[in-house]
């Protein structure tokens, strides 16, 4: 029986230059230092959109709008296969880092330089056509 994945959401936020949000995974954690869109696991008896506004306040004290879908992919990793959701989300506050993870803001021609988690690098394809 194939592996069932686990449902990760992550949120795709710009600021008013059209910079995209992304977050440095800390030492200690796994795939430490790599970039990833701002997100966390869904938990059980959550919708993907309530699951990313509770990790977007969590992580990094936004209070969000999730606005829709724009891209999704299953990834293999050595630990576990996960299904990764990217929602368009509109941010009314500024990020701050509330778990000692690093923030940066990037221009879409800068994005295909960055060092991402494996599942980003797979959305940011789907997604590079349309920036």
């Amino acid at each position: 029986m194939p592996e069932r994945p686990l449902l990760v959401v992550a949120g795709l936020i710009r600021d008013e230059a059209g910079r995209v949000l992304l977050t440095r995974r800390p030492p200690g954690r796994v795939r430490a230092g790599l970039w990833e869109f701002p997100g966390g696991k869904v938990r059980p008896g959550e919708s993907p959109e309530e699951a990313l506004q509770r990790e977007l306040r969590e992580e990094l004290g936004l209070e969000v709008r999730v606005i829709r879908e724009v891209a999704r992919v299953r990834h293999a990793y050595p630990e576990l296969t996960i299904e990764l959701l990217l929602f368009e989300v509109e941010a009314w506050n500024s990020p701050r880092g509330l778990e000692n993870q690093e923030i940066g803001w990037f221009s879409p021609e800068r994005l295909e330089n960055i060092p991402l988690c494996p599942a980003d690098r797979e959305l940011l394809a789907l997604l590079l056509p349309k920036f």
